[in-house]
This record gives C-alpha cells, structure tokens and sequence, in this order.
C-alpha cells in the first residue's frame, strides 16, 4: 500500500469535501423564499396600486363629468332667472292690469255715452232740416 501512495503524485491529496450543512442549506433556503416571497409581494402590490390608481382616476372622471353637468345646470338657471328678472321688470302686475280693465271701461262708457249724444244730435239736425224743408218729421 506504501507503494499504491508513493505512486501518486503530491498534487494529488485526497480532497475533502465540503457538504453544505444543515444550518447553511437553511439560511440559503431562507434567503430564496423569502427573495421570492418579497418579489411575488412586490408584484401584487404594484398590480392592486394600479387597479387603485385606474378606480381612482376613473372617479376622479366620473366627478369631472358630474360638475360638468352641473355647471351646465346652474348656467341655465341663471338664463332662467335672468329671463324671469326681465319679465318681472317689463311685465304688469295683477294690480296694473285691473286699473287698466277700470280704465279701459270709463272710457268705453264715454265713448258710448258721446256716440249716444252725437245721434241724438244729429236726430235734432234731421228733425230741423225735415221741418225747414216742409217734410213731415220722421219718428225716431
């Protein structure tokens, strides 16, 4: 067997081999779970930040359409009011409008009383010409 070792060169010593334990299999183990744990946590965390973000731009749209809309609104109520304003300014009242009915009929009264007048008048003048001319007179 002295032989079998001298035959050997010296390079050659028997290696030892360096099995990795069980606490240094456990920490290497530990670190890749819990890089790729970390890494699959990352992901689905930026995946729900994007859904958050789009639900929140989304509504923030929503809001954008909604104040629109309102906006449109209140410009239409101030037409309306504006409109009203100038109606209640330019419009009669209740008030104005039975003076002028009042108004309207005192002079349909004078009308009418100054047309009776007028006829009656102008009977009297018929009645003078007929009785000038030697006509009898008509019966009126």
């Amino acid at each position: 067997k002295v032989s079998a070792l001298a035959s050997r060169p010296a390079a050659e010593a028997p290696k030892k081999k360096r099995a990795i334990g069980g606490f240094r299999g456990g920490v290497v183990g530990f670190l890749l779970g819990v890089t790729t744990a970390g890494a699959f946590g990352f992901v689905y965390l930026i995946e729900e930040y994007q859904k958050a973000t789009s639900l929140v731009l989304s509504s923030v749209d929503e809001l954008e359409k909604s104040s629109l809309k309102v906006k449109e609104y209140v410009k239409k109520i101030e037409s309306v009011e504006a409109q009203l304003q100038k109606i209640r300014e330019n419009g009669a009242t209740t008030q104005q409008l039975a003076q002028l009915k009042a108004d309207w009929r005192k002079q349909s009264d004078v009308l009418t009383r100054d047309h009776l007048e007028l006829k009656a008048h102008v009977w009297e003048i018929e009645q003078d010409v007929d009785s000038a001319l030697g006509r009898p007179a008509s019966k009126k």
